[in-house]
C-alpha cells in the first residue's frame, strides 16, 4: 500500500499516511493535538486545516466557506492525501482559549496522596494499563520461537500475568520493531477481560519508555467531568467539567430516549456526548502538556442510559416495560472504534450496569464509600438528576432510582448554575439581612445546588416562604418586601443580588417556580429512600452512615436541607459529604485491581427495585411537595428548632 508524507508547519513535523487514511485520523496517531470534538465523524467543523502544498481529495461540508474552499482550508478528518503535501494547523490554541471560558478546573482529590489513599482504604496498586521494558534474548537455529510466542512468553514470566497479543496491528509492526531496536523494547499492556479471569492484551510495542496516561470519566445527564490521571508515577494531574451537549435534546433521560427512538436521533445524542468528552480531554491534555498517544485507557462511569448513547447502543427499551438494557457489561473496545480523540488504540472499559436506571456511576459509588464492606446499614444518595439511591452493607445492596430532574445542578432554575467559580453555595438571612458565600470569594453569577437547597430553607425560615413554597409578602420585613417583584411573566420572585452586584450584570433570583421545581426534586429523594426504606422493614434510626454523592455535594448545608426536607431527620454527624463518588468510582477502577473485583462483584450483588410500580410510593408522593413534609412527625427535630 502506498503512503504519502505530510509536513505540518505550525509543528515542523513531518509524518506518513497510508493511502486512503484521512488526515485527521493520521495525525492524532502520530500525536499532533488537532481539536475534532465529533470524534472525526465531520460534523463538529474543529478539525480545520489549510493544504499549502500537494494533491488531495476532499468532501466540502457546510462548514467550509466558500471563501475558505478558494483557501485550500478543508476538514481533515473528510481530506485524503494524493501526494506528499503541506498543511497548516489553523490556530489550535486559540480554540483552547476559548474553551477556557466553558470549563472549571476540579479538586475533587488529592493530587500528591493518591497512592497512600488507595492503601489506606484497603485497595492495592495494579492500573488497568501497564508499560514494561524487555531485553528479549534474539532467536537463534536451536531457538526458533517465533517473534508474538517470544513476546508472549517473556512478558508473562517477568510480569506473572497471562497475556495475549490480539492485535493484528501489534503483530504486523512486531518484526521490524525488535529487530531495529536489537531486542531491547518497551511493551504497553492493558487488561482485555476484567472479571472473573484476568487477563492481559499486548497493545502496542515501542522503543523508548514514556509516561503512560489513563483518562477517567464520569459521564452525567447533565455534567461530564474528566479526570486526567499518570498511572506511572500515580498522580491525577488535573479535572475539568462541563455540560453534557445533550442537554441540547432534553434535561432527563426519558426526554432524550424519545428523542433517541427518532430518524438519527440516536447518532446524534451519541455525537453530542463524544464532542463534550473530546473538548475536556482536548483541553485537559493540552493544559498539562500530554501526548495523546500515550493516553492508553479511559474508564467511564455514568447510568444505564448515558453509557448506551455513549456505546452508540439502542436505548428505547431502557423505558419500556418490563425496562431491559441492551447490556449490563459493556464489553472492552477501542478509542478509534467510539471516536475518541486519543491514542486509536486505546482501550475503553465502563463500569457494569445494574438495572435501566441504575448505572455504573451508581456502582462505583457504592466500593468508594466502602459501603460494600461495611457492617453497618449505609445509604448513598445521588442528588443528581436521577436521583438513585442505595441501601445496604456487606450482606446486601437494594437501589432504586427516583428522577428528581435537573433543579440540583442549576437546570431549569431562573438563576441556577453549576458548583463553580462564581456559584452562589450558601444563603444566610437573619433580621432581614441577606448574607450569601460564593465559590472563588467572587462577584456571584448564579446559584448553584447547595444554594439552592439552602436558599427556600432561608426563605422559609425567615417567613418570606409558606411551607407550599409561595412568597408571603404581606407579612415580611419592609427590607425584605422590596426583594419581591414580578418577573415579565408575572409570577413572583425574590431578588437574591441585584445586578449592580454580579458579576454579570445580572439580577440574581429565585421564582416561585424556581422553588416548586426544587420541591420537587428533594420531594422524589426523600419519598424514595423512605419507601425504600419501608419496603426493607427498616426504619431512619436503623442507618448509621448517609453518604451524600453529586457534583455538588461538597458544599451542601445538612441542617438546611432537612429544614427542606430532602433529608432525614436524623443525627448530622451520621451524614457524609462524599462529592463526586461516580468519578472516583473510576479513578479507582483505572488504578486498582481490588478495586476492579469489588465493584464487579457489588454489581452482581445489588437488587433493583422499581419503585414507579410501588403503589405507596406513587399515592404519598405528593404529601413530600411541602417544607419539610405534610407529616411533621417524620421531623421533630426540625419542627421543634422551628419553633424556637
Amino acid at each position: 500500500m502506498n503512503s504519502f508524507k505530510v509536513k505540518v508547519l505550525s509543528l515542523n513535523k513531518e509524518i506518513e499516511v497510508a493511502e486512503g487514511q484521512d488526515l485527521l485520523q493520521a495525525m492524532i496517531k502520530s500525536g499532533v493535538n488537532i481539536f475534532a470534538s465529533c470524534g472525526g465523524k465531520g460534523v463538529c467543523g474543529k478539525c480545520k486545516i489549510k493544504i499549502v502544498n500537494g494533491n488531495f481529495v476532499t468532501k466540502f461540508s457546510q462548514f467550509i466557506s466558500e471563501e475558505e474552499k478558494q483557501q485550500n482550508i478543508v476538514l481533515a478528518c473528510e481530506t485524503q492525501p494524493l501526494s506528499d503535501i503541506v498543511v497548516e494547523l489553523l490556530n489550535p490554541i486559540d480554540e483552547i482559549k476559548k474553551l477556557k471560558d466553558v470549563f472549571i478546573t476540579s479538586s475533587y482529590f488529592d493530587k500528591h496522596n493518591l497512592e497512600k489513599k488507595l492503601v489506606l482504604d484497603g485497595f492495592d496498586i495494579s492500573p488497568i494499563a501497564k508499560m514494561i521494558h524487555l531485553n528479549l534474548p534474539s532467536p537463534s537455529i536451536e531457538d526458533y520461537v517465533s517473534d508474538t510466542d517470544r513476546l508472549v512468553t517473556y512478558v508473562s514470566q517477568q510480569e506473572k500475568l497471562k497475556v495475549i497479543i490480539d492485535d493484528y496491528s501489534v503483530v504486523k509492526t512486531l518484526p521490524e520493531i525488535l529487530r531495529v531496536n536489537n531486542w531491547n523494547i518497551t511493551v504497553v499492556l492493558v487488561q482485555k477481560y476484567l472479571f472473573p479471569e484476568l487477563l492481559y492484551e499486548i497493545c502496542e510495542v515501542r522503543k523508548e519508555k514514556r509516561n503512560l496516561y489513563a483518562i477517567a470519566v464520569d459521564v452525567g445527564t447533565t455534567t461530564i467531568v474528566v479526570t486526567l490521571l499518570n498511572i506511572t508515577d500515580f498522580k491525577i494531574l488535573g479535572s475539568v467539567c462541563s455540560i453534557n451537549k445533550q442537554i441540547t435534546f432534553g434535561a432527563d433521560i426519558i426526554t432524550r430516549i424519545v428523542y433517541s427512538e427518532e430518524t438519527s436521533g440516536l447518532e446524534m445524542l451519541n455525537q453530542k456526548v463524544l464532542e463534550t468528552i473530546n473538548e475536556l480531554i482536548y483541553y485537559i491534555i493540552a493544559e498539562n502538556g500530554v501526548d495523546l498517544r500515550d493516553i492508553y485507557a479511559v474508564v467511564f462511569a455514568g447510568n444505564t442510559t448515558m453509557i448506551h448513547f455513549l456505546l452508540n447502543l439502542p436505548a428505547k427499551y431502557i423505558r419500556r416495560e418490563p425496562y431491559v438494557p441492551v447490556v449490563n457489561r459493556p464489553p472492552v473496545t477501542v478509542a478509534k472504534q467510539l471516536g475518541l480523540m486519543i491514542n486509536p488504540e486505546a482501550r475503553v472499559y465502563c463500569l457494569p450496569l445494574v438495572a435501566s436506571y441504575i448505572g455504573g456511576d451508581i456502582v462505583g459509588g457504592v466500593v468508594s464509600c466502602q459501603i460494600d464492606v461495611s457492617d453497618d446499614i449505609c445509604v448513598l444518595l445521588d442528588l443528581g438528576t436521577n436521583g438513585e439511591i442505595v441501601v445496604g452493607n456487606k450482606d446486601f445492596l437494594v437501589a432504586a432510582a427516583c428522577s428528581c430532574g435537573p433543579a440540583f445542578e442549576g437546570i431549569d432554575i431562573s438563576s441556577g448554575m453549576l458548583a463553580v467559580e462564581g456559584a452562589i453555595e450558601d444563603v444566610k438571612i437573619v433580621n432581614g439581612r441577606v448574607d450569601y458565600k460564593v465559590i472563588g470569594n467572587t462577584k456571584p453569577i448564579g446559584i448553584c445546588g447547595s444554594g439552592l437547597i439552602g436558599l427556600p430553607a432561608e426563605l422559609y425560615k425567615a417567613g418570606i416562604i409558606d411551607r407550599s413554597g409561595k412568597f408571603n409578602k404581606s407579612i415580611l420585613e419592609p427590607q425584605l418586601q422590596k426583594r419581591i417583584r414580578q418577573n415579565e411573566i408575572g409570577e413572583n420572585e425574590f431578588i437574591l443580588v441585584g445586578k449592580e452586584h454580579t458579576g454579570n450584570n445580572r439580577d440574581i433570583v429565585i421564582s416561585e417556580s424556581d422553588i416548586q421545581n426544587i420541591l420537587r426534586s428533594k420531594g422524589a429523594i426523600f419519598h424514595g429512600l423512605h419507601t425504600l426504606l419501608k419496603y426493607l422493614h427498616l426504619s431512619f434510626s436503623d442507618i448509621k452512615k448517609i453518604f451524600i454523592c453529586g457534583g455538588f455535594g461538597s458544599y451542601i448545608d445538612i441542617k438546611k436541607a432537612q429544614i427542606l426536607g430532602l433529608l432525614p431527620d436524623i443525627e448530622e454527624s451520621k451524614f457524609v459529604v462524599a462529592g463526586n463518588t461516580s468519578l472516583l468510582g473510576a479513578i479507582l477502577y483505572t488504578l486498582s485491581q481490588s478495586a476492579r473485583d469489588r465493584i464487579y462483584k457489588t454489581q452482581q450483588k445489588m437488587t433493583y427495585i422499581d419503585l414507579s410500580s410501588m403503589s405507596m410510593y406513587m399515592n404519598e408522593y405528593s404529601s413530600t411537595l411541602f417544607i419539610p413534609h405534610t407529616d411533621l412527625s417524620l421531623f421533630p427535630n426540625v419542627t421543634k428548632y422551628l419553633s424556637k
